[in-house]
């Protein structure tokens, strides 16, 4: 789950110094959500303006003014491809920035809003090829083996150091392995995409409208 993932790597950050910044959709809530910030001014959003894309650019920001610190992108796969492109800059200027990537395959949040209000309609929120979509419809696990794109074969032609994670049980060990990697990483988290941020305030409506379950 993500907001597994998310409470593993500020658990295991916690004694560092640490800045997290992300980009647009569930991540972005589950990072204010789970992840325990131990200082002031070490979480940067872009909050209310819904810019995606922001996360890898600002981390490359704040890793440029504070060279020695561990800077994290936590971000979803169709946030981060909206500035997927500065990788390359990360290991041109050595940016040792690492993104903890939550793959669900999907504009997540959007989704969300699909199951919660559209009747689970889809409209061109799952962000892989048809054959995986007609998989999907038939009922066909297709996430235990495949996604699209294939984020580490991408980090590595940039230079950057990448990996994948499956299995709960291999979590720990490949965020340890992005932490200390010496240069820029990607490590591709692979995720349901069922899951729904809780609470969510629905447009329009008032706190008294707040759903919780």
């Amino acid at each position: 789950m993500q907001q597994h993932a998310i409470e593993v790597l500020s658990q295991m950050t916690a004694e560092l110094d640490t800045f997290v910044t992300v980009g647009v959709g569930q991540h972005q809530m589950w990072a204010a959500q789970f992840f325990k910030f131990q200082q002031p001014r070490r979480w940067l959003s872009s909050s209310g303006l819904g810019t995606m894309g922001f996360g890898l650019p600002s981390a490359m920001g704040v890793q440029a003014a504070h060279p020695d610190a561990l800077v994290i992108d936590i971000d979803g796969d169709g946030s981060f491809q909206m500035n997927i492109q500065e990788l390359a800059t990360c290991y041109c200027e050595n940016l040792p920035i690492k993104v903890l990537l939550l793959n669900n395959q999907h504009l997540g949040m959007v989704v969300q809003w699909e199951d919660r209000f559209m009747a689970g309609n889809r409209a061109h929120t799952y962000l892989g090829p048809i054959h995986h979509a007609e998989a999907l419809g038939r009922g066909d696990d297709i996430y235990a083996s495949e996604r699209y794109p294939d984020f580490v074969q991408i980090a590595k032609g940039y230079g950057c150091g990448a990996a994948t994670v499956r299995r709960r049980g291999d979590l720990g060990e490949a965020l340890r392995e992005m932490i200390e990697y010496d240069g820029p990483f990607v490590l591709d988290v692979q995720t349901p995409y069922q899951e729904h941020v809780l609470p969510m305030i629905p447009s329009n409506h008032s706190v008294d409208d707040m759903i919780v379950e």
